[in-house]
């Protein structure tokens, strides 16, 4: 197996989009399906990539989620019941890899009695209105982590590639005719953080669960639009990224060098548990830009408010343009697509 740092050079990498959009179309990795190579693939990273404690406490779920559905039955009585009996998840079992289903809460309700670690990742579906999409809406690529705390309950950490741009989304548009739409408005609550504590809500009140969640940076990634440049709509690749850093370094510091200082960076528990979980998604996506990762080196201990760092990071990622984004798509599909996973899951 060729390691995640080997594709990070240029030398094991396709240099065009339309090389990357084969494969990820070849794999699965832009689908919307759940039996795929590529989320047999990602399930397989706990045994080849993750240390033994990771593996044994770490579920991986494909999750699908209507976004418009969910919006339209807040305040409803059949909110309740659409959550029980609509949102699926997949998951694998089992040493070949068998795809198995279940209701999304049920999932969620059996890993927190074991204790498991929980990773989702989400389809978002009709995630938003776009009237040059065939249905109107457009799907989404997005995530949460479900973390057990110290002697019982969990925290539920949601992650958006958009980051702060999702704040000021406060409603949703529901299509009623060509020229037509119906608002839902949230007030001043996002859009995002409404689906999500819906879903948290069910599980609390239907499974006496103890999952703490609300809208706040502790619970929500607020931080930079890593999408910014995108023009391909590749927002189906930083669930994957963030995955495999947050297995990889759940329980791991990481020792970071530049012109000759030292730091340490905190593993990922750690910077979950002090409540610095917009750093920790940050710190996903160091490896893909020297100067991106300087921001974050030189910030790490320093006083400099949240929206400070962000700022500084805008003005990094807007000077890399499209080459930041290419090389964390790069990176990925090519380390997901490799030769030796493919061979393992057939």
């Amino acid at each position: 197996m060729l390691s995640f740092n080997e594709f990070l050079s240029n030398g094991n990498r396709p240099q065009n989009w339309p090389a990357l959009f084969r494969l990820s179309d070849e794999y699965g990795l832009d689908s919307t399906e759940v039996i795929t190579p590529a989320n047999k693939i990602l399930h397989t990273l706990k045994r080849e990539s993750f240390n033994k404690y990771v593996e044994r406490k770490l579920s991986y779920i494909v999750a699908d989620i209507n976004f418009r559905e969910i919006c339209e039955n807040i305040g409803k009585p059949e909110l309740n019941s659409y959550i029980k009996n609509t949102p699926i998840a997949s998951f694998c079992s089992g040493r070949y890899n068998t795809i198995m289903y279940d209701m999304l809460v049920e999932k969620i309700k059996d890993d927190c009695e074991n204790r498991k670690i929980i990773f989702i990742n989400i389809n978002a579906e009709e995630y938003c209105l776009d009237r040059e999409e065939e249905d109107n809406y457009c799907a989404h690529g997005v995530c949460a982590m479900l973390v057990p705390r110290k002697g019982k309950g969990y925290d539920m950490y949601y992650m958006n590639p958009h980051g702060e741009v999702m704040k000021s989304y406060t409603y949703f548009e529901k299509v009623i005719t060509r020229t037509r739409c119906k608002r839902f408005d949230f007030g001043k609550d996002i859009v995002d953080c409404v689906v999500i504590k819906a879903i948290v809500d069910y599980c609390n009140k239907n499974f006496e669960l103890e999952i703490y969640y609300d809208s706040t940076l502790q619970h929500n990634y607020y931080g930079v639009n890593l999408q910014e440049e995108d023009v391909h709509g590749v927002c189906y690749i930083f669930p994957s990224v963030i995955y495999y850093y947050f297995g990889k370094y759940f329980t791991e510091k990481r020792e970071l060098e530049i012109n000759g200082e030292k730091k340490t960076l905190p593993s990922f528990k750690d910077m979950l548990k002090t409540g610095k979980f917009n750093l920790a998604i940050h710190s996903c996506f160091m490896d893909f830009n020297k100067n991106y990762k300087k921001v974050i080196f030189d910030t790490i201990y320093s006083k400099q408010t949240h929206e400070e760092v962000v700022e500084l990071l805008i003005k990094c990622l807007n000077k890399s343009s499209y080459h930041f984004l290419k090389k964390v798509t790069n990176t990925m599909v090519s380390f997901i697509c490799q030769e030796y996973f493919i061979k393992k899951i057939k």
